[in-house]
C-alpha cells in the first residue's frame, strides 16, 4: 500500500513538473528581428500549449499568420510560419526552434529554400537568432 502511495505521489510530481513549463509559454511574446535592409522590425507571437501541441499566430502589420507544425516538449519549442508573397504568390516557409532560458524565449529562425531557389542554385536559406520577452 505505501509503495502505491509513493509511486502515485512521484507520478503526480512528474506530471506537474512537465505541465509547468507549458504554462510559461502560453501568452504573447515580443521582440525584434532584422529586416530586409538590416533595420530592426518588431515581432510578436501568441502561443497556446495543449499537452505537447503548440498553436498560435505571428502578428503582422497587414495580416496575422498561423503557426503550423507546432510542438513543445520540456523547454524546447518548434513551429513553422509560412508567408505568401503578395505579388507573386510564392510561399516561403520559416522554421522556428528554441527554448526558454531565464524567462526569455530564444528562437532560431531558419528560412527554408523553395524548390525554385534550389533548382536555380540560389542560397537564400539563412538562420537568425531571436530573443523574445513575455508581454503579458
Amino acid at each position: 500500500m505505501s509503495t502505491r502511495i509513493i509511486a502515485g505521489t512521484v507520478l503526480a510530481v512528474l506530471l506537474f513538473a512537465v505541465s509547468v513549463p507549458a504554462a510559461e509559454v502560453d501568452g504573447i511574446w515580443v521582440g525584434q528581428q532584422q529586416g530586409r535592409r538590416g533595420e530592426p522590425e518588431d515581432l510578436a507571437f501568441r502561443f497556446k500549449v495543449d499537452g505537447q501541441v503548440l498553436t498560435g499566430k505571428m502578428f503582422g502589420d497587414e495580416a496575422d499568420l498561423p503557426i503550423s507544425e507546432g510542438s513543445f516538449s520540456a523547454d524546447q519549442i518548434r513551429f513553422v510560419v509560412t508567408t505568401t508573397n503578395y505579388y507573386s504568390g510564392t510561399k516561403t516557409k520559416f522554421i522556428y526552434s528554441g527554448a526558454i532560458k531565464n524567462g526569455e524565449l530564444e528562437l532560431t529562425r531558419e528560412r527554408v529554400q523553395t524548390a525554385e531557389e534550389k533548382a536555380a542554385n540560389r542560397n537564400t536559406a539563412g538562420k537568425q537568432i531571436l530573443k523574445l520577452k513575455r508581454f503579458n
